[in-house]
């Protein structure tokens, strides 16, 4: 499984994929007819991981330790029940493996490709919503002191990311908004024999977006003579 694992990870060159990404990322921006608004987001990450021993068959959960992320994103189509929203994402993740002899920290630095279905409904003051989606997750760096990490994680691997948010009604073209992610990996991050690693994040993070097309007004009636 493990040789499985890295023989997909080879296939494409990673010095190709962050370019590759952008390129995608700018040709969905120029298309002015679907793109609806673009926005920025920043917040913390609470993370930890999942040691999965191989032999002998061990799970060991490892404590939370706290990181940064920050995005821009784009949010295309203009309907009033879904869209889409795709976004380049930095997060830092990691974990604490506490031990009797000292704490050792894992400290990890990605680069994600992020697309989420949104689906939101329009309330008086605000629009509450919620969104879904997978996530690419490239490695940019590792730290770790751990004694049994021995490798390099995975270049590339796949997570998903589950959540909601809530954005305040403006009657200007800039909005502003709050939420919450749960994202945790589908693959794992790191494959040697011995050990298989999963990460898992929760995100808060507050954003503000560049809405296109005319300001919303507030309905009041105008009468002409």
């Amino acid at each position: 499984m493990p040789k499985i694992y890295f023989q997909l990870i080879r296939l494409p060159k990673v010095k190709k994929t962050i370019p590759f990404i952008l390129f995608i990322f700018s040709i969905l921006f120029s298309n002015a007819q679907t793109l609806n608004s673009i926005g920025i987001t920043v917040g913390g990450t609470a993370a930890n991981q999942k040691y999965l021993f191989r032999e002998p068959t061990s799970i060991d959960k490892k404590k939370y330790t706290f990181g940064f992320n920050a995005s821009v994103f784009g949010e295309f189509f203009s309907h009033d029940y879904a869209r889409w929203v795709t976004e380049i994402q930095y997060n830092q993740k990691g974990s604490t493996d506490k031990q009797p002899e000292g704490n050792y920290a894992t400290k990890l630095q990605y680069l994600s490709w992020n697309n989420y279905l949104k689906l939101r409904y329009e309330m008086y003051a605000i629009i509450p919503y919620i969104m879904v989606g997978p996530r690419l997750d490239y490695n940019l760096t590792q730290n770790t002191s751990s004694p049994v990490v021995t490798g390099k994680f995975l270049p590339i691997h796949l997570s998903i990311a589950a959540g909601g948010g809530l954005e305040l009604v403006s009657y200007t073209n800039f909005k502003f908004f709050i939420e919450g992610f749960y994202n945790p990996d589908v693959m794992p991050a790191y494959i040697t024999s011995p050990l298989h690693i999963m990460n898992k994040a929760i995100e808060l993070r507050v954003g503000l977006k560049y809405e296109f097309g005319k300001k919303e007004s507030c309905n009041t009636p105008i009468y002409v003579e």
